[in-house]
């Protein structure tokens, strides 16, 4: 049995792009679900650049952080920063005011401890990735 003319297209067509596949899904569904804006960087992550989840392993000490910045309302002057494993709170300035979403950042601050135990990645500068 020969192959109909839909699955010889279908066979010769190329596989989407995740660029192209991150942009269906965010106008679809409003978030990406199977690639992280991460991914489309055109070079690798600075070597420097320490995982969100190592973080609290380096309280107080000037850090270099990559994500991008998740929707949501922190409760004060913040946002949530993601890298598609975990997340964590970005404090910034009053004045200051967070990027758009699904943005992917390059983050230099330090991960502070309040005396209560919360914590939170305290941002001195933030960059486009």
């Amino acid at each position: 049995m020969s192959p109909s003319a839909a699955e010889t297209d279908a066979a010769n067509t190329a596989a989407e792009t995740p660029a192209q596949r991150l942009a269906w899904e965010q106008e679809l569904l409003g978030w990406p679900v199977s690639v992280t804006p991460l991914a489309l960087l055109a070079g690798p992550l600075p070597t420097e650049a320490v995982p969100l989840d190592r973080l609290a392993e380096r309280p107080g000490l000037n850090v270099l952080a990559a994500g991008f910045r998740l929707p949501g309302w922190t409760g004060g002057p913040g946002f949530f920063l993601g890298d598609g494993r975990t997340f964590v709170v970005v404090r910034i300035g009053r004045k200051e005011k967070a990027p758009a979403a699904w943005r992917p950042l390059l983050v230099r601050g330090r991960w502070a401890v309040d005396e209560w135990g919360g914590s939170a990645f305290q941002a001195a500068q933030i960059a486009f990735a």
